[in-house]
């Protein structure tokens, strides 16, 4: 294999729609082929790599790790190559496509990761309509009342198609004001500050600090708001520190209202979903929001990817403690 040998192309496809559906059966059905072509086109990537890229399970597959880093700049390429053909092809395609689009999303997502970005959308088809909703009710509770929805795991049910959006990675973050006073260096110094919790969110907490080695850490104090998007905000406001959902606090990241004090462990929650009703999957205008929806997660986070701990205020010199060091709306 010569250095700048490219892969199969037909097999780094079939491996997308593979990774992102979790199922050679519904790839295939993206793809409009039969599920042993997509099985034949992995094992040929497979083989061509050298690694297995898949765990093969009763229901469905999962990525290894060899996958799990394939995946992330296979989608990083198809984003870039979308976008320069679309540059080709001109805004025209975009322009003649119409409709209404009602997305229903959780309160939190809306607020702090889709209505920013939002313009983007409306920038390009602005032919489509959207209406948004919120609620964390599930969808099958929400009936004919949405035609795409974005929740954190994975539903289940008749009429509507489940995808993944985007990981819920999750990570403490806070004020940088709050650390020039009590600097946090590892999960133990926690214990010197209040914690923030949302009432959707109640098992998020014990379960990163499970994860970082002081399940028993007792804080100066809890405060539980009713959502995360109070949460977050009483963090910017210096009340305490969150756990944060890094696709959500991007924004204040990169301005510098919230810093993340410790890089590690990563909590991941059930992954951001994207759910079309099946009756709508070939209309023109939801095809167009799923495009640019999925091409939009896929995109790295200004200010965490690459690190972004550099923004944390300089801790005053002191002994250190080495430390061995998954949610709602």
């Amino acid at each position: 294999m010569g250095e700048n040998e490219l892969p199969p192309l037909n097999a780094i496809r079939a491996f997308e729609a593979a990774a992102r559906r979790g199922s050679f059966v519904e790839a295939a059905n993206d793809l409009h082929v039969t599920h042993w072509a997509i099985g034949k086109q992995i094992r040929h990537l497979e083989d061509w790599l050298g690694v297995a890229l898949f765990e093969r399970r009763t229901r469905g597959v999962a990525l290894t790790d060899h996958g799990a880093d394939l995946l992330a700049d296979v989608s990083a390429a198809l984003v870039r190559l979308t976008s320069a053909t679309a540059r080709l092809r001109g805004p025209q395609p975009a322009r003649r496509v119409s409709g209404t689009v009602r997305v229903n999303a959780l309160s939190s997502f809306a607020l702090r990761w889709l209505l920013p970005r939002l313009a983007r959308f409306q920038d390009a088809y602005p032919g489509i309509e959207v209406k948004m909703s919120t609620t964390s009710r599930k969808l099958r509770y929400v009936g004919a009342a949405f035609d795409i929805g974005i929740r954190t795991g994975v539903e289940r049910g008749s009429g509507f198609r489940c995808e993944t959006l985007m990981p819920d990675r999750q990570l403490p973050v806070c004020s940088p004001a709050i650390l020039r006073e009590r600097p946090v260096e590892t999960a133990h110094d926690l214990r010197r500050h209040v914690l923030l919790h949302s009432t959707t969110t109640r098992s998020a907490w014990p379960n990163w600090l499970a994860a970082a080695g002081v399940a028993g850490l007792t804080p100066a104090r809890h405060i539980e708001l009713d959502h995360v998007y109070l949460q977050l905000q009483a963090a910017v406001d210096g009340l305490g520190v969150a756990l944060g959902s890094l696709h959500l606090i991007e924004a204040d990241i990169a301005a510098g209202r919230l810093v993340c004090p410790i890089a590690a462990p990563e909590l991941r929650a059930g992954d951001y979903q994207l759910i079309i009703s099946d009756d709508r999957l070939r209309d023109p205008a939801i095809k167009a929001f799923r495009s640019w929806i999925l091409a939009a997660a896929s995109e790295p986070l200004p200010g965490i990817d690459p690190p972004f701990r550099q923004n944390r205020p300089a801790a005053p010199p002191r002994g250190r403690t080495r430390s061995n060091v998954r949610r709602g709306d």
